[in-house]
């Protein structure tokens, strides 16, 4: 479907969720504090794939980074 022969249509997340899970994701309010959770899973399974793991992958090489050691000083008061 990405890698067809025909004019580039942009990939939204729900559909390379639908390729992978095997199933479309269902976002259900069932009470009011779930409503907001739910408008924003909606939202961002139409936003397009490359947007979303974009974010994603930066933010897991951003928290998951090797840092260095660092040298810690302690002050005797």
């Amino acid at each position: 479907m990405a890698l067809g022969m025909g004019a580039y249509d942009s990939l939204a997340t729900v559909d390379l969720w639908t390729l992978l899970v095997g199933q479309s994701p269902s976002f259900d309010a069932a009470d009011g504090s779930a409503e907001m959770i739910a408008t924003a899973g909606a939202g961002i399974m139409q936003m397009p794939a490359w947007v979303v793991l974009g974010v994603v992958g930066f933010a897991l090489t951003h928290f998951c980074r090797k840092r260095r050691a660092r040298r810690r000083v302690f002050q005797r008061g």
